[in-house]
């Protein structure tokens, strides 16, 4: 009997456009064989699934379930594709929990740790991996320019602490750029990480988990044509992507094993990328993506696809590993 997919897409940050392009990917390169797939809009209090004749009808909260045409529609199983909140910081995570409804990513205190950048960066280093130094301010936890200074030097980067896909990311060269890029990522955030820029070679590992293995994939190098890998490289075309990344089999194999040894000690589910940057032949640790993109452009289906594992297989082994999970 088919399995009741609900794909969870959108959510309430800047990256909505980003999540409903990666869930109208797997809409189109899901199993139909295996699963029955329902596309669920999330936006703040309003959680609808679009029939084919563009009728809205609301999900019911209560229990997660849909009706059309009289008939009650439970989910087996929810793959989650809402990059930020609520989707990868463990909010979602939690309420299906509750639910007990099987979902594709990380649980809620996995989630919750990797989406807050400096606490993740700060657990990660004390598993031995070599991380930026960075301090955090916010609107409570005000420092001067000169403060920050004392602590980064320039160049340096300012992130919203809790956000990804670079939105209102900003690399700063001269001190009077600073204010303006810590008050452009106060707008996405309420803390922003002030994290000192280190030059070298950005590269990203994708892990994977399916019912009988964790999968690592093979490395990709990212070459922006912007400064930095930004929204414009990520979405937009302007980045070059190589996969397998052009690196020595020394950094190669070592990256391979911290992101293993991360997803293991993260406790990490599904699909997760593993961002570094190689410098003076050190590997830095960046980030973690606990709901990686997945729309055309992204770089997961590019890593799996180059070891044989096709968009349909991929979703088939996380779909297949959160059912196995009950």
């Amino acid at each position: 009997m088919k399995k009741n997919i609900a794909i969870v897409a959108g959510g309430n940050s800047g990256e909505s456009e980003i999540s409903m392009n990666s869930a109208k990917v797997i809409q189109e390169n899901i199993d139909n064989e295996k699963y029955n797939v329902y596309t669920i809009y999330i936006k703040g209090r309003n959680w609808i699934y679009k029939t084919k004749e563009n009728k809205d009808i609301s999900v019911d909260k209560n229990d997660f379930s849909i009706s059309l045409n009289n008939q009650k529609i439970n989910f087996n199983c929810v793959f989650i594709a809402i990059h930020g909140t609520p989707g990868e910081d463990g909010k979602l995570q939690g309420y299906f929990d509750l639910l007990s409804i099987p979902y594709t990513s990380s649980n809620l205190l996995t989630s919750a740790i990797t989406f807050n950048k400096k606490v993740c960066t700060t657990l990660v280093s004390t598993y031995g991996a070599n991380v930026a130094k960075s301090i955090v301010v916010s609107k409570q936890k005000k420092l001067t320019i000169e403060e920050i200074l004392k602590e980064i030097s320039l160049p340096c980067f300012a992130k919203p602490n809790n956000g990804g896909s670079s939105i209102g990311t900003s690399k700063v060269n001269k001190v009077e750029d600073l204010q303006k890029a810590i008050d452009e990522a106060l707008a996405q955030d309420s803390e922003v990480i002030i994290e000192e820029f280190i030059q070298g070679t950005e590269i990203t590992c994708g892990v994977v988990k399916s019912i009988n293995e964790i999968i690592v994939l093979p490395i990709t190098e990212i070459v922006p044509k912007t400064e930095f890998f930004d929204w414009e490289a990520k979405y937009k075309g302007a980045s070059e992507e190589i996969t397998p990344a052009r690196i020595s089999k020394e950094i190669e194999i070592e990256c391979k094993r911290i992101s293993l040894e991360l997803y293991k000690k993260l406790n990490c589910s599904g699909m997760s990328r593993f961002d570094y940057i190689i410098s003076k032949g050190k590997l830095f640790f960046l980030e973690v993506n606990t709901v990686p993109g997945l729309s055309e452009s992204s770089i997961v289906p590019q890593q799996a696809k180059a070891i044989g594992i096709s968009a349909k297989e991929l979703y088939t082994l996380v779909i297949d590993e959160a059912l196995n999970r009950i």
